[in-house]
C-alpha cells in the first residue's frame, strides 16, 4: 500500500450505473475501501460521495453539531459529504454549499480530482471545489449576493409577473419592487427584465 492510510468511502447515487462506476473508480485507489449505498459496513466511513439529492438528504438528517467534530480515532463522527454535480447549475451549487457539503465536483471531473477531493475532506480540509465548479464563481460569489427579498422578487420575475403582481404577492409597494428589480439587474450585469429572466434561468439561480 506504500504507506497509504486506509480510508473508507461510501457512494450514494440515484443513478445505479453512475454509482457502479464511481465504486469501481474509487476502489482502484490504493488505500481506499469503497462500498455502495446499501452495502455492508466494513469500517468507519469517513467520506460519502453522493449526487445532489442524496447529499442534501444526508446532510439534512445528520446531527449538525457533530458534522465536523473529531472522533476518538482521529476521524469524524459523521462522514463528510462530497456532492457530484451533473451540470453547471449555480443554484444547485448554492444549495449544496448552504446545506453544508464538504466538497463539490463535476461528474466529468478527472479521477485525480475526485481522489484529491476525497483525501482533502477526509483530512478535515475546507470546502473543496473542482476546477470546473470553481468557474461558477467567475462572476463573483454564487447567487450574485442577492438578499432574501431580492430572491423573492427574482422568483416571481422569472415567472413573468409584473411589478404590481409581485407587489401584491409579497405585500410590498410597486416602487419597492421596482427598486429590487433595478438592483437585481445591476448584480447580474443586464439591462432588462427579460435578460434577468434568461440569465437567472441559465445560471440556475431560481427554483420556480
Amino acid at each position: 500500500m506504500n504507506g497509504a492510510v486506509d480510508l473508507y468511502v461510501r457512494v450514494c447515487h440515484g443513478d445505479s450505473l453512475v454509482m457502479t462506476g464511481l465504486v469501481a473508480l474509487i476502489g482502484q485507489e490504493p488505500g481506499f475501501h469503497v462500498q455502495a449505498e446499501n452495502g455492508p459496513d466494513e469500517g468507519i466511513v469517513k467520506v460519502i460521495v453522493a449526487d445532489h439529492a442524496c447529499a442534501l438528504s444526508l446532510l439534512a438528517s445528520a446531527p449538525a453539531p457533530a458534522l465536523d467534530q473529531p472522533g476518538a480515532a482521529g476521524g469524524f463522527r459523521v462522514p463528510r459529504v462530497i456532492v457530484v454535480m451533473r451540470r453547471d447549475n449555480e443554484g444547485e451549487l448554492m444549495q449544496a454549499i448552504a446545506s453544508g457539503v464538504h466538497g463539490c465536483v463535476r461528474q466529468e471531473a478527472s479521477p485525480a480530482e475526485l481522489m484529491e477531493a476525497i483525501r482533502h475532506v477526509a483530512r478535515g480540509g475546507s470546502l473543496y471545489l473542482c476546477k470546473r465548479t470553481k468557474m461558477l464563481f467567475r462572476h463573483g460569489s454564487p447567487g450574485a449576493g442577492f438578499t432574501a427579498r431580492e430572491e423573492d422578487v427574482l422568483r416571481f420575475l422569472v415567472k413573468g409577473d409584473c411589478n404590481k403582481g409581485i407587489a401584491r404577492k409579497l405585500d410590498i409597494s410597486a416602487n419597492t419592487v421596482k427598486a429590487h428589480v433595478s438592483r437585481i439587474c445591476e448584480k447580474l450585469h443586464v439591462g432588462s427584465r427579460v435578460q434577468v429572466a434568461v440569465k437567472a434561468t441559465q445560471r440556475g439561480l431560481v427554483r420556480v
